[in-house]
């Protein structure tokens, strides 16, 4: 079973700010807020960055579709391939 966590999930839990994440990625915190809402999708470049920043925590899955969006649930099954 995978687990999913979206990145907005992720930084409200760890208490990090918008700012302060932007500041360890390199990015502004208008750049992360918008990552956080949804209103820009972060690049590979982006998506491995949050996943390294966030201890693998959180995975491009989050934006590609895999796992639930609605904020129901946060399991997913995960595919076959």
């Amino acid at each position: 079973m995978l687990v999913v966590m979206r990145f907005d999930d992720w930084m409200s839990k760890s208490g990090q700010t918008n700012p302060a994440f932007g500041r360890l990625a390199g990015w502004s915190g208008e750049t992360v807020r918008r990552y956080r809402t949804g209103e820009r999708e972060p690049d590979h470049t982006a998506m491995a960055t949050i996943f390294a920043l966030t201890d693998g925590e959180v995975t491009p899955n989050d934006w590609v579709g895999v796992g639930p969006r609605d904020g129901a649930g946060r399991e997913a099954e995960q595919l076959s391939t």
